[in-house]
This record gives C-alpha cells, sequence and structure tokens, in this order.
C-alpha cells in the first residue's frame, strides 16, 4: 500500500511540473471590476492567510495541515483548468507562489507535527496528499433543498445545534482512522462503527453533521464505501440540504459563538462536492470580512478576544493576535475553493 501512496505523490510532482510550465495567458476583462477570473481581494486573502501559516508552522495543528493540503489541491486544478489561461501573470504568479508555500508548509507539518492519538496519526499521514483531493468537481445549483429559516431561535438553540447528535470528535477520529486502515489493508468495506453514526437517527446538526459528511468523503477517497446500506451520493445531497438549513439558522441569528468557524466548515465540504449555494459571493463577502489585518481567521468571526463564553474545541489551537488555528486553516481551504470555483465557472 505504501507504493500507492508513493505513486500519489509522485503524480502530484509530476502534476505541479505541469503546472509550471503551462503558458500564462492575456486577461479575460469579465466587468464588475473583476479581471482574469477572480477578484483582487479574494486572492490577497488567500496569499496574506497562506503567509500567516507559513511563518508560524509551529501554531498549526493536524486539522490546519489538512486545510493547507486542501488549498494546495485547490490552486493546483485551478492552474490546470483550461480557462487558467485567461488569468493575468500577476494572478499566475501568485497562484504559484502559494502552490509552492503550501507544499513547503504541509511536509514541513507532516515530519514535525506530533498527532495527539494513533487515529489522527493514521489521518494525518494518509490524507495530506493533495492528489488525493484534486478529483473533478461537478457545479450544480438549485438541487439542494433550502428551506427556511426557523424563526424565534434563541442563543441557546444555537449553541445547542452547534454540537447536536453523533459524531463527537473522538467518535469521528475512530471512524476515519478505521477507514484509513480498511484502505491500507485494500479492504473496502465501510467499517461498522462508521455505518453505525451514519445511520443513526439523532438529528444531527452542526459539527457532528459536517463530521458525517467528511466521513463519506474520506471514505470516497479511499474507495472504502463497500457495505454502506444507502447511496454515499443520496447522503451527500442529504446531509448538505440539512447543512444548508443550519447555515441559515445561524446566520439569521447573526453568527454567534463559534458558528463563523462552522459555516466556513459547511462552505468548504458541501462547496467541494459543488454545491454552488455555498460558494456565491455572498459567503465569500463574510469570509472575507472576518480576515484579521494579518491574514488569520478567528473560530468566532470578528471577535479575537478570549471571550467566558468560549467554546473551545479540541481540534483547534491559539495562534497569533487571537485567532485560532482551525479558523484560519478552514478560511484558506474556502478561499482556495471560491478562487477555484470563480476560475472553473469562467465561462457559464
Amino acid at each position: 500500500m505504501q507504493d500507492n501512496s508513493d505513486d500519489r505523490e509522485d503524480r502530484f510532482c509530476e502534476i505541479e511540473y505541469q503546472v509550471t510550465r503551462k503558458k500564462i495567458g492575456k486577461c479575460v476583462k469579465l466587468g464588475h471590476g473583476l479581471n482574469g477570473c477572480i477578484s483582487e481581494d479574494k486572492l490577497t486573502a488567500l496569499s496574506k492567510v497562506v503567509d500567516y501559516i507559513h511563518q508560524r508552522p509551529g501554531q498549526m495543528n493536524a486539522d490546519a495541515t489538512f486545510s493547507v493540503t486542501i488549498v494546495e489541491a485547490n490552486i493546483a486544478a485551478t492552474l490546470l483548468d483550461k480557462n487558467a489561461q485567461y488569468l493575468e501573470e500577476k494572478y499566475w504568479s501568485t497562484l504559484m507562489r502559494m502552490l509552492k508555500l503550501c507544499d513547503q508548509i504541509r511536509r514541513y507539518l507532516l515530519d514535525r507535527l506530533v498527532p495527539e492519538s494513533e487515529d489522527v496519526r493514521l489521518l494525518h499521514d494518509t490524507l495530506n496528499n493533495p492528489a488525493l483531493w484534486m478529483k473533478h468537481i461537478f457545479w450544480q445549483d438549485g438541487v439542494l433543498q433550502r428551506g427556511s429559516e426557523t424563526v424565534d431561535l434563541t442563543y441557546q438553540d444555537i449553541r445547542d445545534l452547534i454540537m447536536q447528535g453523533t459524531p463527537k470528535e473522538e467518535e469521528s477520529d475512530q471512524c476515519l482512522g478505521e477507514i484509513v486502515r480498511n484502505n491500507l489493508k485494500s479492504h473496502h468495506q465501510m467499517p461498522e462503527v462508521c455505518i453505525e453514526i451514519l445511520m443513526r437517527r439523532d438529528l444531527a446538526r452542526g459539527y457532528p453533521l459536517t463530521h458525517r459528511l467528511l466521513i463519506i468523503q474520506v471514505a470516497q477517497t479511499l474507495s472504502c464505501e463497500r457495505g454502506l446500506p444507502v447511496r454515499s451520493s443520496d447522503l451527500i445531497l442529504s446531509y448538505c440540504s440539512s447543512i444548508l438549513r443550519d447555515l441559515v439558522d445561524v446566520e439569521a441569528a447573526g453568527f454567534p459563538y463559534q458558528t463563523p468557524d462552522l459555516m466556513m466548515e459547511q462552505v468548504l465540504l458541501c462547496g467541494m462536492e459543488g454545491f454552488l449555494e455555498f460558494t456565491g459571493g455572498h459567503y465569500e463577502r463574510l469570509v472575507l470580512a472576518w480576515a484579521h489585518p494579518s491574514g488569520c481567521f478567528s473560530s468566532f468571526g470578528n471577535k479575537y478576544a478570549e471571550s467566558p463564553l468560549r467554546m473551545v474545541r479540541r481540534a483547534s489551537t491559539p495562534t497569533d493576535f487571537g485567532c485560532d488555528s482551525h479558523a484560519t486553516g478552514l478560511a484558506a481551504a474556502s478561499l482556495s475553493l471560491f478562487v477555484r470555483e470563480n476560475v472553473e465557472n469562467l465561462f457559464t
């Protein structure tokens, strides 16, 4: 199995080489203040957050490493897309610089970071290969059941929503670790512990719901879906419809507590499935508005100082300027997805 991993890494090196040799094209004038497919503020924000992470690798953890891997995959996919020929040279150069920085960050963290558990170590060593995440995205709009916002939600309702249902973080790590173990043994079954989580009818919302989606995505990526009693595509559609309703509710409540972090996780994971409801200008502007001048992000949006209501997640660590590693990584990955979507749908 190690040979397969090496093959994937070699394939990514080949992809990166192809990117460096691609001919730079002319800028396409798109109107609305856009040049070369993507707005400058989006690229600037992505560049700043990648620089922030690159300058502070010691403040990053396993979740941030995975986010950097997703950024690297999205940038490579963007530069390899047929529409990349229309990027202005300065945009091309910025994306190439970030691609190389992400590669440096990822390799450094893979070498130096010591994950806190055996499950997280397995995930860290296996999933941080950009070639795994460069799958084609089929962009689509209007297929999700949006629903309307829930009226009269209190802050306590939102607080309960954030971690409602299963899996909790340790359960999620255990399930994902079992998927990796099955993959390493060329046993392409969905682990029983994961099936139990996915089939449990406990009205999962918030992070437990996004983690169910991540379980499906990892199982698909590692070809370990066999035995799942429901088609994974049906689960993805159901989960992202429910995630969109959660997003509508937390926005209606004004994004209290760490729901800005939750929102970016929702946008990233469902956006990676091609649902354009999560990648439009509205959510792009929200993410851009939460950026600290240094480039980093806080799970609490524009609130960077310590708060007595702060709910600390195990998957996040504090970083400079009152930011944290989880939100900073998610923001980088979300911004890279926005850029990729803009380029791939240039003429759509």
